[in-house]
């Protein structure tokens, strides 16, 4: 039988594509773009995990976050179905209040 080849590719970097300005303390969803299949995860900026959602086929996410989003930077990191996490995203600057 041949073999079954694993994936070992991270997925690519994952993008924070809501400007989010003026959203600290509430819970506004947070578009992502990431690999389409990925698991999408946010961070707070001290790395615990505040919400996640699956990339459609179109690599696009939307995370509602589970509380209220922090101030600080925020960011994102993707898994894919084979388990491999993508590097963080680009932090979101911002989540002022």
């Amino acid at each position: 039988p041949p073999q079954i080849a694993t994936d070992t590719t991270a997925p690519a970097k994952p993008e924070v594509k809501t400007d989010l300005t003026g959203k600290a303390g509430t819970k506004d969803p947070v578009e992502v773009s990431a690999e389409p299949g990925s698991t999408v995860a946010l961070f707070d900026k001290d790395g615990n995990k505040i919400g996640e959602a699956t990339a459609d086929e179109n690599g696009k996410a939307t995370i509602t976050p589970t509380v209220d989003l922090p101030e600080g930077n925020v960011t994102v990191k993707a898994t894919d179905p084979a388990g491999n996490v993508s590097v963080p995203s680009e932090p979101a600057k911002a989540t002022t209040p």
